[in-house]
């Protein structure tokens, strides 16, 4: 049978947080077969057991898994290799590290999203910090996450792939290109992701490396409005270990009751 869905996964030497991410993905196993769904895995030639640990959790389950190793050339290589491989009609990348929160509204939401012309699904993320049980989302709050975003494969052929020159925001990118053809916003945490201050996408060097590189190519995108001050806030925040602008914002939103907390499995 063909699937309906491809969720998506790429690691590289994370065996730990993709142990997390399997375990979340197998507690909704059940939705996942009625939609149906397949698992396409990339990783990039590690060297800590993660290719094992996916073949190995892989084995029993009632529901297609293919794991592909490839030499490592970045994240975005490796999401390409990814929706390349995959078979479904639409699309879902979970990373390692990453948590699969609720997929029990997919089948209704995919069919009515069909039937409707919309070729993307917009749920929300919830975030947390390392070790949490809890974590914390905005219901009036859509960030262009990857994890919380349900799209059809075939909008790669009008977007393009994942833009290999960026370092961490090329699914920024892509989300901006896609938005306008036929999205619906929907207010549901899907999935979590951790951070902290070891989060590719909070590192300083990154970020100045894909400021440069927005510039030089001309790209129409600005994901860190003031740019000086947020890497000078998350230099500090790679010293003390612990990502305190986000967690005291949450704080406050929560006070506020703008934010809600949602168990994380």
């Amino acid at each position: 049978m063909t699937p309906q869905l491809t969720i998506c996964i790429v690691v590289r030497n994370a065996a730990p947080a993709l142990a997390h991410t399997l375990a979340s993905i197998k507690r909704q196993i059940v939705s996942l077969q009625a939609l149906p769904a397949e698992l396409v895995l990339v990783d990039g030639e590690s060297s800590d057991g993660s290719f094992q640990l996916a073949t190995a959790w892989a084995a029993p389950l009632p529901l297609d898994v293919r794991i592909n190793s490839q030499p490592p050339r970045g994240i975005y290589p490796a999401m390409n290799q990814a929706w390349r491989l995959a078979r479904g009609g639409w699309l879902l990348f979970i990373n390692a590290g990453d948590l699969l929160l609720d997929a029990s509204p997919l089948a209704d939401d995919l069919a009515s999203a069909s039937a409707a012309g919309l070729t993307s699904l917009q749920y929300q993320a919830a975030i947390f910090p390392p070790g949490a049980r809890q974590g914390m989302w905005r219901p009036t709050s859509f960030p262009p996450c990857h994890q919380a975003l349900v799209y059809q494969r075939q909008l790669h052929g009008q977007g393009g792939p994942y833009d290999e020159r960026l370092s961490i925001c090329a699914d920024t990118l892509f989300i901006q290109r896609i938005a306008s053809l036929g999205q619906r916003l929907s207010p549901r945490p899907l999935a979590a992701t951790e951070v902290s201050p070891a989060n590719a996408s909070r590192d300083p060097d990154r970020i100045a490396s894909d400021l440069v590189a927005i510039s030089m190519l001309g790209l129409p995108l600005r994901p860190w409005p003031r740019p000086r001050l947020t890497l000078l806030m998350l230099q500090v925040e790679r010293r003390l270990g612990y990502s305190a602008s986000v967690w005291l914002r949450m704080a406050l939103l929560r006070l506020m009751g703008s934010a809600r907390q949602v168990p994380l499995g």
